[in-house]
C-alpha cells in the first residue's frame, strides 16, 4: 500500500510563472505562493508562509499563461525535496510543492467551514477534518 503525499493550499503569487524547459524537454512552470495562516500576532501583523510551486507539462503551460503576481489560485499537490548543488559545491535541499491540479481561486477554492477557533487549535478533531476536506470536494466539484 503507497502512503499519502496530499497537500491543499489557497494563497496569493508573489510573482508571475516562469516557464522552462528541461534538458529533457520537459516543460516545467514554477512561481512562489503566500498562504495567509488563519491567526495573526500579538501586534496584528498577519502570519503567512512562503512555498516553491512546480507545474509541468500541459499544467506548466497553463499555469504560464494565468498566474501572475497577486493571481489567487487554489492548489492540489505534493510535497517533494528537491536537492541541488550550490555554488560553493555545497548540497542544499527544497521542499516544493508539485502541483497536480491549479485553478483560479475565482472559479472555486475550498473556503474555512470550521470555526475559526478549532482552525487554530493545534490538534484538529475528525470534525474539523471532513468539514475541510468536504470543502475541497465542492471546489473541485464546482
Amino acid at each position: 500500500m503507497a502512503d499519502v503525499n496530499l497537500v491543499v493550499l489557497t494563497g496569493v503569487s508573489t510573482k508571475n510563472a516562469v516557464l522552462r524547459t528541461k534538458n529533457s524537454g520537459q516543460i516545467k512552470a514554477e512561481f512562489s505562493l503566500q498562504v495567509d495562516r488563519p491567526f495573526v500576532r500579538a501586534d496584528g501583523q498577519t502570519v503567512s508562509d512562503l512555498f516553491l510551486v512546480d507545474a509541468w507539462g500541459e499544467l506548466a503551460e497553463w499555469t504560464y499563461q494565468n498566474v501572475r503576481t497577486g493571481t489567487r489560485v487554489f492548489i492540489i499537490g505534493t510535497l517533494n525535496k528537491e536537492s541541488y548543488v550550490t555554488r560553493s559545491g555545497g548540497k542544499e535541499h527544497l521542499t516544493v510543492v508539485k502541483a497536480k491540479h491549479i485553478d483560479l481561486a475565482s472559479n472555486g477554492a475550498p473556503t474555512i467551514t470550521a470555526e475559526l477557533d478549532e482552525i487554530r487549535k493545534d490538534k484538529w478533531d475528525s470534525s474539523v477534518i471532513v468539514s475541510q476536506l468536504l470543502s475541497v470536494r465542492e471546489a473541485i466539484e464546482s
